[in-house]
């Protein structure tokens, strides 16, 4: 299986029937959430989704909720039944509600066509993509989500492959260290600086600044005023806040893509890396905001897609090991070092080391691992 996404083009009609659809999934959502916990209290037993969609299209509807497609609606009921069951077996959180303008998104199956520059949707016809030729042309898509982030449209094809594993990686074996400082160093020497150091972000950071001031501004003027009369330009300023940060997402995920294309053009036999516990960083409040906009799990993540698909091995090495303290030279272990230490020297060997780089080498010799 493999999915594309691309941003849409729609029409302003095709835009409002994107975001009228989007709605009645959500309200589907909710809708059974309400119900299952109704039922439960009631009955004390569990409501599948079956069963509430079968109930559901035995009943009168209004013409706005059957004008969504059907698999949407359905799709939406089975995700908040899934929600529930992993509440129930202890592998998640108790089921929230979707409010609108949060990842607002439908899922649709059937008449699925794609061209070079434009894909047809089930209820919405031709509608065309601003990035042409991205698509694969060549088969049907075995389904379709359609979502709203920030004001633009998104359409996310899933298709069927089978693509077989290439050849074992027999590059030089590679260790990475992860950071807060430099997004990564690798065992070679390279170091691939944080996307927060350049221009563009920081002019982005400014921006943001000043439209959660004008946000806070905004707020206060329309305190006690009614939410459909009033309100608009909160709702503009905070629309153009999403943008930006939306922006600064972007730009940042670019970074780590890069950085993953870089990896697999090396073909190492090996990469090492080092188990973090981002949550449990993420509750340092010095580090959490760091922590956020470096958005590690999310690099981790790709990095191991990334040696999935070019078949490279892929090893992890405990939280616990000390990297960072052991010399690579000779062993010895630095019990006294700390994080604004970026350069130490061993006295045992006199060797000076690059905390950083010293890190990636412990990784890349490092016995004792796991394979992902």
């Amino acid at each position: 299986m493999k999915a594309y996404r691309t941003e849409l083009d729609p029409t302003r009609a095709q835009a409002s029937l994107i975001r009228q659809y989007c709605g009645v999934s959500r309200f589907a959502y909710n809708w059974y959430l309400d119900c299952a916990q109704a039922y439960y209290r009631e009955n004390g037993l569990f409501l599948t989704g079956y069963s509430f969609s079968k109930a559901l299209n035995n009943s009168t509807r209004p013409d706005w909720f059957t004008a969504a497609p059907s698999k949407a609606v359905k799709h939406a009921i089975m995700n908040a039944e899934k929600a529930f069951r992993r509440f129930f077996n202890h592998q998640g959180g108790y089921p929230r509600y979707k409010r609108r303008g949060n990842r607002d998104s439908y899922y649709v199956i059937g008449s699925i066509h794609v061209q070079r520059h434009r894909i047809r949707l089930p209820k919405l016809g031709w509608v065309r993509l601003k990035e042409k030729g991205y698509i694969p042309t060549g088969r049907t898509p075995k389904s379709a989500t359609v979502g709203i982030v920030n004001g633009r449209c998104y359409v996310s094809c899933l298709y069927d492959m089978d693509n077989p594993l290439p050849a074992p990686a027999t590059g030089e074996p590679l260790g990475m260290d992860v950071g807060l400082k430099n997004l990564a160093i690798l065992s070679d020497g390279t170091v691939f600086d944080n996307a927060d150091t350049s221009g563009r972000i920081r002019k982005l950071e400014r921006r943001k600044r000043r439209l959660e001031r004008s946000l806070a501004r905004s707020r206060r003027a329309n305190q006690g005023k009614d939410k459909e009369h009033g309100w608009h330009n909160y709702r503009k300023i905070l629309l153009r806040k999403r943008c930006v940060e939306q922006r600064l997402a972007n730009i940042r995920t670019e970074r780590m893509r890069r950085v993953c294309d870089e990896l697999a053009r090396r073909q190492p036999s090996s990469l090492t890396i080092e188990h973090l516990n981002v949550k449990g960083m993420m509750k340092n409040r010095h580090l959490a905001p760091a922590l956020h906009k470096q958005a590690l799990a999310t690099f981790l993540e790709l990095v191991e897609h990334t040696c999935h698909r070019h078949n490279i091995e892929l090893r992890q090495v405990d939280r616990w090991y000390p990297s960072s303290r052991l010399c690579h030279e000779c062993g010895w272990k630095n019990t006294g070092l700390t994080l604004n230490m970026r350069v130490w020297r061993c006295p045992m060997c006199g060797s000076r080391h690059d905390r950083d780089v010293n890190a990636a080498l412990n990784l890349r010799d490092a016995t004792e691992y796991q394979l992902i």
